[in-house]
């Protein structure tokens, strides 16, 4: 059940064949496949999560952000998930276990109307999709191999661009500008999609921008392009505000900046 936009690399591949569990076969992250209506406050999300026993399990939990944000599907909207896997998904808020750097008693949400994360107060009530076993990559300690001009994720495979062009591209400029782009030997980048994107920000800075500041020196906390157009559709496109963390979407012909990826 692959789901992803065309061209990228690990597209998405689900094993949706119990009908109370999901595999994410990228990740080797389990989720809940079938929610329920009833909203909850963080605590009761994470007690409810640790409490639950689906498929034989009792080890389930409130996933993070990076690991929600992962089974986001960018090429449709209302919900921004593959509805085959996940059938009857709300267009909603759901919970992370991601504390806000910001805010002691705030937390991270991801909002699959659209499909971008934000923080809001643990007391407020959003959805719930608990998940087990495996997180996304390692700690954050060991993520990054970092070179003079390139900084390799060794949780997603993905190699960045480590210093970022001055300038501000449209998004046709910011494609252009990517697909031109040699450092060293390496060639071959391209924009990143949103959920690539999302991958790189550090829920754990308090202030912008939110990104390891070792292996990406000189970030702006600013807004950098994506290549995923906004509900599959050209004519919008997502862009990622590093200041904050969270997403919006606008016309591709306003200059934002951009950061590689291959």
């Amino acid at each position: 059940m692959p789901n992803s936009a065309p061209g990228l690399p690990n597209p998405q591949s689900f094993d949706a064949q119990d009908p109370n569990v999901v595999v994410d076969r990228v990740t080797g992250l389990m989720w809940q496949r079938n929610v329920d209506d009833r909203p909850a406050t963080l605590g009761e999300a994470k007690q409810h999560c640790e409490s639950s026993s689906l498929a034989g399990y009792d080890d389930w939990r409130l996933p993070s952000r990076i690991e929600l944000v992962s089974i986001l599907d960018l090429t449709r909207v209302q919900p921004a998930i593959n509805v085959t896997a996940f059938p009857g998904t709300p267009s909603d808020w759901f919970w992370t276990a991601s504390p806000s750097a910001e805010n002691a008693e705030a937390a991270w949400y991801v909002y699959f109307y659209f499909g971008y994360p934000k923080t809001d107060l643990a007391s407020n009530q959003f959805s719930v999709r608990c998940v087990r076993t495996n997180t996304l990559g390692p700690t954050l300690a060991t993520r990054y191999e970092v070179q003079s001009d390139t900084v390799r994720d060794l949780g997603t495979g993905l190699v960045w661009q480590r210093a970022v062009p001055l300038e501000s591209f449209t998004f046709e400029g910011a494609r252009a500008y990517c697909q031109e782009l040699s450092l060293g030997a390496q060639q071959g980048f391209r924009v990143p999609s949103l959920v690539e994107l999302l991958t790189l920000i550090d829920e754990h800075v308090a202030l912008g921008p939110m990104i390891d500041a070792s292996a990406f020196p000189n970030t702006p906390s600013e807004a950098f392009w994506s290549c995923s157009d906004f509900g599959g559709t050209a004519g919008l496109a997502w862009q990622l505000y590093f200041d904050h963390g969270n997403a919006l979407y606008g016309l591709p012909s306003a200059p934002f900046r951009v950061r590689c990826v291959r």
